[in-house]
């Protein structure tokens, strides 16, 4: 079977996913031949994710004049046009984030305008969203949860007679009626075969990583996270998915290392970045494992993401003997208040937080703190609060410390896009395949997508704007926000407050049905306790 693959990257953030990747590397070793449309150095002129962090001063700059080879809408849809009509596929597949959604359907629909063959998607949106997303007219089939399996003998199926009612993790629709074929168990993270890159532009390999340019590679040890943050898609993997298992597991240190070590003999690596939402949440004993085996037989420094409790007098030293060159930590915000009670991270406080950073300033290991302006409930007084704890975070060494700070966003399937639609707070969209989505340009980058009551969407890109400025002290703090309100007596929003009770037993699925025309844009029912 010839399988056509588009990624539509259409912000020239380069980074090879890890999650296509792998699909394409099941369906090549099946023996079936594989295309990419890959659209992220076409789109843009640059990296704008990058850029932008470096105009507010967020990251060193780096140049990247070079890289790009940006093309007109129209030379990009003529190139698609041409590839569909040349390769003739007999399936289209494509990985979807709500950010690039609105994108891929344009490119999905120029497709099926010019050649009769079904169409696939899977991603992080379609796991969350599988019943509004499957309502659109340009998607066939769509995976829900992890696709290695599926993918698999979704070709299978087609081959032998089309009878795709026995494919695991899949919904159609069977004259218009939807379908869906219910989830199998999570897969052994050591049975998922070794990354195919040779699909990938050259170019994917290099990142800015602290005013650098490295080669790198991008690789995963673990799936999922144990956390239940009221923005995070993980918290509906865990209740959505909750049949498919637990939604963290862990690859074999012996097994990442021997990938790692595979992909090294041909890209000679100067960084390795890891995907995982929370890098060191598993048993002592396997990181000890992984930190030996990296500084004995990969010797590549690497950056990992991972929860503040994670970070200890233990793992720190081993860590840096390894070659660990940065952590990224979720910091959100420096209101205790909000963390605790509007983002759901559990009981850490600022304390707590400090003592972290600090530790990581004492081995002498880099971290970015990463931060969220335009939480629903939250005001200016919050932010500051977030000022505030970053200067302090700064203050213990300007070099081995950084920040980054991005706007609240509504992605479907979180607690945060649940309230949204409750308090009309994103305009839904009633389209087919696109029910209960924000109609504005979704993005965390670029501007606020949320209209939140307690602060205007022009302070708040001014406090984006400005957030370098008030860390470095190019411009003081106000007077009025020096000061701790714990008791938070310029608060009055009830009303949100009571929906995030509401939800914290997570989000709710996203009911197609439940979507209404305007004025009253989408009625969400809450689960009973």
């Amino acid at each position: 079977m010839k399988v056509l693959f588009l990624y539509p990257n259409h912000e020239g953030y380069f980074r090879c996913p890890v999650g296509l990747t792998l699909i394409m590397t099941v369906v090549e070793n099946d023996g079936h031949e594989v295309k990419l449309f890959d659209t992220t150095f076409m789109n843009s002129d640059n990296n704008q994710d990058n850029s932008k962090r470096e105009d507010v001063g967020l990251v060193k700059p780096v140049t990247l004049d070079n890289y790009f080879d940006k093309k007109s809408t129209n030379e990009i849809e003529s190139d698609w046009i041409k590839l569909v009509e040349e390769f003739k596929p007999d399936l289209i597949a494509t990985t979807i984030v709500e950010d690039a959604y609105t994108y891929a359907h344009r490119l999905l629909g120029l497709a099926k305008s010019v050649h009769d063959a079904p169409v696939v998607v899977g991603g992080s949106m379609p796991t969350v969203v599988p019943k509004v997303m499957i309502e659109n007219p340009n998607i066939d089939y769509l995976v829900e949860g992890e696709g290695e399996v599926a993918f698999k003998e979704l070709i299978d199926a087609l081959i032998k007679d089309g009878d795709v009612s026995q494919v695991p993790n899949l919904w159609y629709q069977d004259n218009g009626i939807t379908k869906n074929t219910g989830l199998v168990k999570y897969l052994d993270m050591d049975e998922i075969p070794f990354q195919k890159l040779d699909f990938w532009d050259d170019k994917h390999f290099t990142k800015p990583y602290d005013g650098k340019l490295h080669v790198t590679g991008f690789f995963e040890f673990s799936r999922g996270c144990m956390h239940r943050c009221h923005y995070c898609i993980n918290r509906a993997f865990q209740v959505f998915q909750e049949e498919a298992g637990k939604v963290r597991r862990n690859k074999s240190p012996r097994r990442c290392i021997d990938e790692v070590k595979h992909i090294n003999k041909k890209r000679n690596l100067t960084l390795v970045m890891f995907t995982d939402d929370n890098f060191l949440g598993r048993k002592p004993k396997e990181l000890e494992e992984f930190f030996k085996l990296w500084k004995e037989e990969v010797k590549i420094p690497y950056w990992i993401n991972t929860c503040i409790e994670t970070v200890n007098e233990h793992n720190l030293p081993l860590l840096k003997e390894s070659g660990c060159v940065g952590i990224a930590i979720g910091l959100e915000t420096g209101s205790d208040w909000v963390r605790r009670n509007l983002l759901f991270k559990g009981k850490m406080d600022n304390k707590f937080y400090m003592e972290k950073f600090a530790l990581m300033v004492k081995y002498e290991i880099r971290s970015t703190a990463n931060n969220i302006l335009g939480v629903p409930g939250e005001y200016e007084e919050d932010f500051f609060e977030t000022i505030k704890l970053n200067k302090e975070i700064r203050a213990l060494d300007p070099e081995l410390t950084s920040f980054d700070v991005s706007f609240m966003a509504a992605y479907m399937g979180t607690v945060i896009h649940n309230i949204s639609l409750d308090l009309n707070l994103i305009e839904a969209s009633t389209e087919p395949g696109f029910k209960g989505m924000s109609k504005g340009k979704i993005t965390m980058r670029h501007e606020p997508t949320i209209k939140n009551p307690c602060m205007s969407k022009e302070r708040t890109m001014e406090l984006h704007d400005d957030f370098v400025k008030y860390i470095n002290g190019e411009k003081d703090i106000p007077k009025k926000f020096l000061q701790d309100d714990t008791e938070r007596r310029f608060a009055d929003s009830d009303e949100i407050y009571s929906l995030y009770e509401k939800y914290k037993s997570g989000p709710i699925p996203i009911d197609p049905v439940l979507v209404i025309p305007s004025p009253v844009t989408f009625h969400q029912r809450v689960k009973k306790k």
